[in-house]
């Protein structure tokens, strides 16, 4: 398994569960010498159980060096440029470590979210050049994307429908039958690999759409003074209309980066695409000009800085960028509570006025503002002393 973080590790825990054995390889050595000696790098609910249990059983070890496997999965960030085009060097250099030992018979498993034809066009040329085996008759090549989402990996890998989509049919056949040896055949869906990859794209492209019109419809609301939340709550009623809920903009690896993926590709026909792009990257920028119009005078407390609620995933997080905005008017002290992390993340060390402390502390600020509907934060009263700002509906 090329990649030990948020779907890379997880997915190496389910194959070691079901008695394969696993060897995960990553570039961070920290992560590797961690695992190593018992312990997880991320939060996960039941990771660290499941850990400790294939662990046991030594069915799971973890390197920075590549190393023969019979199955090898390529599970590495495909984050995006300034550019907003995909950046792939890390499912490159994945790649290029798989081809120092790749052998004839072996089955290579794309699981990163990647543009369409990233299996013929990228891995397959790499792994010709460096091997000279072909993915037509030497080895197979699949894209299998993860459909899970963080906080509930260990029981959506099973449960969620898979899409398993192979650059030749005897590829498709063979991941299909390696993962219906771990999950339902019900749930495992055959096609090509560019489908498979599309599909994936899709459906993130599906999500950020709606929330754009979401946040959109929100923000008309308000404007009208209408409860959004109410509206729409009402507006689904509807057996045709399903609003998917407002917020602070879009986060996580998947959504805000997805449509990318498919606008490089044909960026002359996605004009619908670009503009849910652009309301949901516009969305923190707006959140904080309402937080400093209506902050009261002294420290404002931010609550949450996660991409969702109840995990510890700042991935391409709107709460961090809220929090890094507002920090820059250092005229005010910036205390953030976010029960899943010990430290600040990077992005927010620098500034002097901001510090990370507990849920007690941070409501005697007076001005709160909650931008991740943590479990954590629902006993929060809006009716406390000082000024209550929320923007997920978390308040009681």
């Amino acid at each position: 398994m090329y990649g030990l973080g948020y779907i890379g590790l997880p997915t190496s825990l389910e194959f070691a569960h079901a008695g394969y054995r696993v060897v995960g390889v990553d570039v961070n050595q920290r992560a590797v010498d961690m695992l190593n000696a018992g312990e997880v790098h991320i939060f996960e609910e039941g990771l660290a159980e499941w850990y400790t249990e294939v662990r046991s059983a030594g069915l799971f070890s973890a390197t920075t060096e590549p190393v023969p496997a019979d199955v090898f999965f390529i599970a590495v960030p495909t984050p995006i440029k300034p550019d907003k085009t995909a950046e792939m060097e890390y499912v490159e250099s994945a790649t290029r470590s798989i081809a120092k030992v790749l052998q004839p018979g072996n089955l290579v498993i794309l699981v990163s979210t990647s543009p369409p034809r990233t299996c013929l066009d990228l891995i397959a040329p790499i792994l010709k050049e460096a091997t000279g085996l072909d993915h037509e008759t030497d080895y197979d090549l699949v894209h299998c994307p993860e459909r899970v989402i963080p906080g509930a990996i260990l029981k959506e890998f099973k449960e969620n429908d898979r899409i398993v989509g192979g650059t030749t049919d005897r590829a498709t056949q063979r991941a299909y039958d390696l993962y219906a040896s771990v999950v339902d055949t019900s749930k495992l869906h055959r096609t090509d690999s560019v489908t498979a990859e599309m599909c994936k794209l899709m459906e993130n492209t599906f999500r950020d759409v709606n929330i754009a019109l979401a946040n959109e419809m929100a923000k008309v609301c308000e404007r009208m003074g209408i409860d959004p939340r109410g509206a729409m709550k009402l507006a689904n009623l509807h057996p045709r209309v399903n609003y998917l809920a407002p917020g602070i903009g879009v986060g996580g690896h998947c959504i805000p980066i997805d449509p990318w993926f498919i606008i490089e590709k044909a960026p002359d026909i996605t004009p619908l695409m670009k503009a849910a792009r652009s309301v949901n990257d516009q969305r923190p920028h707006e959140v904080v000009e309402q937080i400093l119009d209506e902050a009261a005078v002294g420290p404002i407390a931010i609550l949450g800085l996660a991409f969702k609620p109840n995990v510890d995933d700042l991935r391409e997080s709107p709460a961090v960028e809220i929090a890094v905005l507002v920090a820059q008017h250092d005229d005010a002290e910036i205390l953030i509570c976010e029960p899943f992390i010990h430290e600040l993340p990077e992005e927010l060390v620098e500034y002097t006025n901001v510090r990370l402390v507990s849920l007690e502390e941070a409501l005697t600020a007076p001005t709160v503002v909650a931008l991740v509907a943590h479990d954590a934060f629902r006993s929060v009263s809006r009716q406390a002393d000082g000024k209550r700002l929320d923007f997920v509906g978390v308040f009681a």
